[in-house]
């Protein structure tokens, strides 16, 4: 049996869906409460302001996201783990849309209205990219490489991937539908993208 989800679990829910289509400006906490079946004022009754819901919305994302990531690279071969790091990421943002684009909006924004709680969480993940490329290079499995220069090539790719389908469509509506694959699956995104990183850190 499913367990009905809390006033304060449906908020952060609707919230991020309507943070990731208007963006932080423009959502509308009175159409989240209507949404949500309540007033205006039962929000701040959960949450002191906009900002505070805001935070609440993307710190979840963030949090499920290190936990997953941290909980499925303990395999102690540098390799393995590296995949597993940029499998589970697209797995996450595919099955996490909304937090999929807000993120993407932040790093549009260059972060600036980012929570400090938020990037305590992602800097779990970027540590935990590290100590994987540091443990193959101490193996010889890997080259030395920047962590953030990975991170930015997986949070990159596979957050356009996730924000481009219009685009994808339109474009490959003009090109007439054949003469390019416009719009692979995040399956063939994951493996091609491990492909390319395992040969820049193993070349």
């Amino acid at each position: 049996m499913t367990k009905k989800r809390s006033t304060k679990e449906d908020i952060i829910q609707v919230a991020g869906e309507h943070f990731s289509q208007y963006g932080y400006d423009a959502a509308n906490l009175e159409e989240v409460a209507k949404v949500c079946g309540i007033s205006k004022p039962a929000i701040y009754y959960h949450f002191k302001d906009k900002a505070s819901l805001y935070e609440a919305v993307l710190l979840k994302g963030f949090k499920e996201l290190s936990e997953k990531i941290l909980s499925h690279t303990i395999s102690n071969d540098p390799q393995r783990d590296l995949l597993s790091y940029i499998k589970v990421f697209g797995e996450y943002l595919l099955a996490a849309p909304t937090f999929s684009a807000q993120f993407s909006r932040e790093i549009a924004n260059d972060s600036k209205s980012l929570p400090q709680s938020c990037i305590v969480e992602l800097s779990k993940t970027l540590k935990r990219l590290a100590e994987i490329l540091d443990e193959g290079n101490q193996q010889g499995i890997f080259k030395c490489e920047n962590p953030f220069l990975i991170q930015m090539m997986i949070v990159t790719t596979l957050s356009a991937y996730m924000t481009t389908k219009t685009l994808r469509r339109r474009v490959s509506e003009v090109l007439g539908g054949d003469q390019i694959q416009l719009d692979p699956n995040m399956d063939d995104i994951i493996e091609n993208l491990s492909e390319k990183i395992l040969k820049a850190l193993t070349c």
